[in-house]
């Protein structure tokens, strides 16, 4: 699959101290969009969430499910590398800003949806969800792009 995948930064949070840093959207191959990805800071790296709703089960317990979520690893990479990399060049940016700089802002497309990706890039993983035992270190974080 060799889907464009392009990400933008909505929301970026001020407050340092909390575990979510932003919110981004995605457009997949220039024809579907996904709102309200968040970026989240773990004690293990950063990591997304995607977009949720409170639902209540059949004990009457509330609980979140996911909304929108990638079907396969190959698409879930392809959008963490997007918005992780737009999360990552927006904070730069405003690094940048900070100390005078004057840059544009953009879309980030991942090197695994714009037909940049090597066959490595492009072989499905297994992904599970971020636990404490979980390596994260695989994630960019500010200021790296890989």
């Amino acid at each position: 699959m060799n889907t464009s995948v392009k990400a933008k930064i909505t929301w970026i949070n001020s407050n340092a101290a909390d575990a979510r840093k932003a919110t981004a959207s995605v457009t997949i191959a220039d024809a579907f969009q996904v709102h309200g990805i968040n970026i989240f800071q773990g004690k293990n790296g950063v990591f997304l969430n995607m977009p949720q709703r409170q639902v209540t089960d059949k004990n009457g317990e509330k609980k979140y499910v996911d909304i929108a979520h990638p079907v396969t690893a190959e698409m879930r990479k392809a959008i963490s590398d997007a918005v992780l990399g737009a999360y990552s060049q927006k904070m730069g940016l405003a690094n940048q800003n900070q100390a005078g700089y004057q840059t544009e802002e953009g879309d980030f497309q991942s090197a695994a949806s714009s037909g940049n990706a090597t066959e490595a890039d492009s072989m499905p993983e297994e992904i599970l969800p971020p636990d404490e035992d979980q390596d994260m270190s695989f994630i960019p974080i500010m200021g790296q792009i890989s």
